[in-house]
Formats: structure tokens, sequence, C-alpha cells
């Protein structure tokens, strides 16, 4: 049980502010592993992958070696479960060259030699069929993929663009047999103590924004089109929770959720306005952090099950 006063002193209040400010300057994939470590999601995403590796041992040959490519996640918990289960090779897509650092090292150190990383802006490289299969012969190996995971990747796309780029990786990087998996913070939860309405409630206020990220609409639209009219469309939402034993590993996971600073620059101000929220409505009643989380994955050729 996490214990943590109930009314600290003024003094103590106005640390915690500064703490949280701090957190805003924590990278991306730092941000990541401790919402790895604190919440259940990658219990819940890992659970999800060996539902799709059961699936591949149903209706892929077994001696086939699979290949995956992971878009925007490399430092995830999951890149252990991926290296071991695609020893055809594990592509780490990603925008954040401190990122790839860290893998890179941990390659170099453990002498992993089927994992591959590759930086760059996924929205531009696989924006069309004819940019994604030219990506995946410059820079991929050639070969198409049986998995391609998109956790929490497209917060960084504008959902016009989704269609397009993902019926683009379906066309050229996905193999005929194969399976996409897009995980997403649901827009529809709008409960106090959820994270969509925690990044509603300011960025409405401070950007007139709110989150209209919908899978399930992405769902709809994939369908109605022509590319993915024969695959096997499943969309499931699930539920995560996240407690901190410390309010800046709090705030670092807030301005992650705040899409801070990659899509919204917070002034000032504005950080503090939300770290004291944060402070008074969560740290100072233990209360935990709700996310309602959207996964939709696409099978498409003997994964899918019609």
């Amino acid at each position: 049980m996490l214990t943590v006063p109930i009314r600290p002193a003024p003094e103590i209040q106005a640390d915690l502010i500064e703490s949280g400010l701090r957190a805003a300057n924590t990278h991306i994939f730092e941000q990541n592993k401790i919402w790895a470590r604190y919440s259940d999601e990658k219990a819940d995403i890992a659970e999800s992958l060996m539902g799709i590796m059961r699936r591949f041992g149903k209706t892929l040959p077994h001696d086939k070696p699979l290949r995956a490519l992971s878009i925007g996640s490399s430092s995830e918990p999951q890149f252990r479960l991926l290296e071991a289960g695609f020893r055809g090779g594990l592509y780490l897509f990603d925008k954040e060259p401190a990122a790839l650092d860290v893998v890179n090292e941990k390659i170099a150190r453990q002498q992993i030699r089927n994992v591959t990383t590759v930086h760059g802006d996924y929205t531009e490289r696989f924006s069309d069929p004819r940019t994604a299969a030219n990506t995946l012969i410059d820079d991929l190996g050639g070969h198409r993929f049986e998995l391609i995971t998109l956790h929490h990747a497209l917060y960084y796309a504008d959902p016009a663009q989704w269609q397009a780029l993902i019926e683009a990786l379906v066309q050229s990087v996905l193999a005929p047999d194969g399976v996409i998996h897009i995980v997403l913070m649901s827009p529809e939860d709008q409960r106090l103590g959820t994270t969509t309405c925690l990044y509603n409630t300011f960025a409405r206020r401070f950007f007139d924004h709110e989150n209209r990220q919908d899978l399930l609409q992405l769902k709809q639209d994939l369908i109605s089109g022509d590319v993915l009219k024969d695959d096997e469309l499943v969309f499931e939402p699930r539920d995560v929770r996240f407690i901190a034993d410390d309010f800046e590993k709090l705030m670092s996971v807030i301005w992650m959720i705040m899409l801070y600073p990659d899509t919204h620059d917070y002034s000032l101000a504005q950080r503090r306005e939300i770290t004291a929220y944060v402070r008074d409505n969560f740290w100072l009643d233990g209360r935990p952090l709700l996310q309602v989380q959207d996964s939709l994955s696409i099978y498409r050729g003997r994964c899918a099950l019609h």
C-alpha cells in the first residue's frame, strides 16, 4: 500500500511542484520505462502478443523464421519477447535517437544478432505504398514482416493520416500472412481519474484540443476501404492502472500523457497548474491513474480466422 502525507507543509508542497516541473524534461523512453514498471499495461500487451504468436503457430509452418517490425517502441519491455519470438529479424524503427541508443548499447553488450535499429520518422517513411516499399528495401532488409506493432506510436500522427499509413504498411511491408497490432489510449472514457479526462481537461483549455484519436473509427475506415476488405480486424478495450511511489515519476508519465513537448508546448504557468492539479487530485489522495486502452489487431491471409 502506497503511503503519502495527507496534506504536507507548504514548503513540501512547493518542492513537489518543482519536482513535477523537472519531470517535464524526462526523455520519452524514460517515461515509458516508468509507465512500464508501475502500470500493468505491459503484461496486458504481452498477453496480446502471445495470442498472436499462438495464431502464428496454428497457421504458419513451424520452421518458418518470423520477422517483426516495432514502430515507435524501441526500448519498451516487449523488446525481449519480440527478440525471442522473431529470430528471422526484429527491426526497431524510432524517431528518438536516445531510445535507439539504449537498445544499441544492449545489443552490443549482450551480442544480440537478430535485432536492427532504424532511425526515422515513420509518418514520412510509411506515408504511402511506394515510399513504404522503398523504406523496406533501403532500411528494413527487403523482406516483409509477419508482425508489425504500433504501441502508442499513432499519438504523433494526425488521425487523418492513419488510414493511408496502415494501408501502406499492409500493401508494402506486412507479409501476406501477418498481423498488425496497434495500441492507443481510448478517447471515450471521460471519468474523473482517467488519462483521457486529464488530457482533455488541459488540452481543451489551453489549446482548444481534445483527444480524437479513435482506433474504433480507424477500424471502420479500414473496413470501408478496398485494401483490408478481406482481412480480420479485432477491436478490444482494456483497463490499465498506474500508481507510482515517487511524485517525480508520476509527473514524468503525466507529461507523456499530456504530449509535452512534442505536440503541446505548455507554458511554465500551464505546467505549474497541471502539476498542482495532479498533486492535489492524485498524489495527496494516493489515487491511481486509470487508462482505458484500445487495441486494434489486423489479421491478414492465413492468420485471419474467417
